[in-house]
């Protein structure tokens, strides 16, 4: 009897699937952008309608699983993303530790760790050709240099925001600075740290696209650019959205590994 009195105070959207509510919110905006198209009177060559970038969309999912350009720019992209995300993590995890374990950590890293996250990083991008070249390496050191502040952070915050009760009590039964590290604080802190896991996996994406914009010849975002400079603005949205399933992709990779690692904080809420 309450269960049936509890469902029928749930609102309409709290008793709706989460996949027919994204369905239907997809189906407003493509109907939001076709009548933007029809009444704005805009040449499709600056903003094509929806059925437009569909055939786009069919022609690079078409050349991609048949093995062709769009394969190959895919895989140099995916790479380029897999290793500044996992260089990302690691120089992350390291700063995040020392700041958020040491006091000198809070007291002389931070403020350099935020002085560089406040610099524009898209202008190093030409530093980074420089110093390492056309090739895949000024990509991957691109895509570390955007997502390792979210990482640095969240680790911190995480370390930091340990119960000031269990710390004394790690304190009274002597236990070392590692031990208080690996057995209280970084169990505490994995909500944070995957937080900034999270925001590092779509950061990298961005990154990787930076540095294949000046130039290499090779990933999606040369494709991108190549797109942009004849026109074909339905293409640049169909790759996008390619890029857009890559970021997606290694965020949901993310999750599930959070899910794993956090199984004890689920089973606290339930």
């Amino acid at each position: 009897m309450l269960i049936e009195e509890d469902d029928a105070h749930r609102s309409f959207v709290e008793r709706t699937p989460q996949w027919v509510l994204v369905l239907a919110f997809g189906v407003i905006l493509v109907t939001f952008w076709q009548a933007a198209v029809d009444l704005s009177g805009v040449s499709p060559l600056v903003l094509p309608g929806p059925y437009e970038v569909l055939q786009d969309l069919i022609f690079t999912v078409t050349n991609l699983f048949s093995g062709g350009y769009v394969l190959d720019a895919t895989i140099v992209t995916v790479v380029e993303v897999i290793f500044g995300f996992s260089l990302a993590c690691v120089i992350g995890l390291t700063l995040g530790a020392i700041i958020g374990a040491t006091e000198i950590g809070r007291k002389a890293i931070m403020p350099y760790v935020v002085a560089v996250n406040t610099m524009p990083k898209v202008a190093f991008a030409p530093l980074f050709v420089a110093w390492f070249g056309f090739g895949v390496e000024s990509k991957i050191m691109m895509a570390a240099f955007i997502s390792f502040f979210p990482v640095t952070i969240n680790t911190a915050a995480g370390l930091g925001a340990t119960s000031g009760d269990l710390l004394m009590l790690f304190r009274s039964l002597e236990a070392k600075r590692w031990q208080t590290l690996l057995k209280l604080q970084l169990p505490f802190a994995l909500p944070y740290i995957f937080a900034g896991l999270k925001l590092a996996a779509v950061w990298s994406v961005i990154g990787v696209v930076v540095g294949e914009y000046m130039g290499g010849g090779e990933g999606i975002g040369e494709l991108v650019r190549i797109a942009a400079s004849q026109l074909r603005v339905g293409r640049v949205f169909a790759q996008i959205l390619l890029l857009s399933m890559i970021g997606l992709s290694l965020f949901s990779l993310v999750s599930l590994v959070e899910a794993y690692f956090t199984k004890w904080k689920q089973r606290d809420n339930h």
